[in-house]
């Protein structure tokens, strides 16, 4: 089972407070987008991993686990800043 390469077309989050609607809603599609890919990506790494971890060395299931964390925690700060940029767009929408 190949995986293909890990999902790196992160989407660029606009600045909330200088965003219009459509800015913000075409952002959160693209972060929502983005976050299936990495989603789908993990889940064929899971499967392969459960067939070829038995076979790699201490440093390779090492590096494995590493490259995965890294690929969600990235996904995770996209995440966090979406949600800052919205928060960021609701109180300039307050202040008008």
């Amino acid at each position: 089972e190949e995986c293909g390469e890990p999902p790196f077309d992160q989407p660029t989050i606009p600045d909330g407070g200088a965003s219009e609607a459509e800015q913000i809603r075409e952002a959160r599609n693209a972060v929502v987008a983005y976050s299936a890919k990495v989603d789908e990506y993990l889940a064929c790494m899971d499967s392969r991993g459960a067939k070829l971890l038995s076979y790699m060395t201490k440093e390779q299931q090492a590096r494995w686990s590493e490259d995965l964390a890294d690929l969600h925690e990235s996904r995770r700060e996209l995440q966090n800043q979406m949600n800052l940029a919205i928060r960021a767009y609701r109180r300039k929408q307050q202040n008008n």
